[in-house]
Formats: C-alpha cells, structure tokens, sequence
C-alpha cells in the first residue's frame, strides 16, 4: 500500500512539474502599442505601453505598420536617446513584422523616417530572464 503510494505521488508531481515546464515556456506575441506602429499621439505613448507588459525569452513584438511610411530598427542605447539609426543593429523595412525575443537585456527599437523617433515613435523591452531557461528559438521560415 506505501509503495502504491509513493507511485501516485510520484505520478503526480511528475504531471505537475510538466504543466509547470510547459506554462513557463508559452511565448507570447505583443503588439505593440496595442495598435499600429505610427506616430504615436503623446511622446511618451510607447514607453508607458512598454512599461505596462512584462517581456520573457522566447515572446515576440509584432509590429504592424505600413513600409512606405515606416520602419523598425534595433539600435543600441545611444541611438535610441539620440534617435539615431547610423549603426543600427538591424534593420527591418518589411512589415507587418515579428521579432522574436531571445534572451534576457534591455532592447531598443526605434523608427528613423523623418523626425517620427523624436515624436515618439521608440521604445525599449526590458526582457526578464525566464525561470526555467528551457526556450528553445523556432526553426526559421526564411527562404
């Protein structure tokens, strides 16, 4: 009877952790502003809509937006506070678009057509570190 016992348990918090695993490795999409990414209404609409979502490995930002009037680039910290796109990172000129948060850090994005940075349109994720570590990134679907 203790040995049925300790199997039941043992099953059971077998199960558990596994539900426990595979929550914290959901990814979750974010788009971001909640709406299209333009000119934003207030100068600081980006940063509070940032400040407002908690970012893990493994959840994506997608932006929506029309490529003849804006882009998205990954700049370092002096970009983004200068709203300069010169040494960029990366450069994406396609929407709509997905990028995919890999590990933890502080991220910047911003978009550099005309003066739209200095109105606004730039934020930051901070991407917490993911208890489990257990993201794996997706095989791309480039061709």
């Amino acid at each position: 009877m203790e040995m049925q016992n300790h199997r039941n348990f043992l099953v059971k918090f077998a199960v558990l952790l596994i539900i426990i695993l595979h929550h914290e490795s959901y990814a979750m999409q974010h788009l971001v502003g909640d709406s299209i990414w333009t000119i934003p209404p207030t100068n600081n609409f980006y940063t509070n809509w940032s400040s407002s979502q908690v970012f893990f490995p493994g959840d994506t930002l997608y932006f929506e937006f029309d490529p003849e009037f804006y882009n998205v680039m990954q700049v370092s910290r002096r970009e983004y506070d200068y709203c300069t796109g010169n040494q960029a990172y990366k450069v994406f000129s396609d929407g709509p678009l997905n990028i995919t948060l890999i590990e933890s850090g502080v991220f910047y994005y911003i978009c550099n057509i005309l003066n739209y940075c200095e109105l606004g349109q730039k934020f930051s994720v901070t991407v917490l570190q993911n208890s489990s570590n257990n993201y794996v990134p997706p095989p791309s679907t480039s061709s």
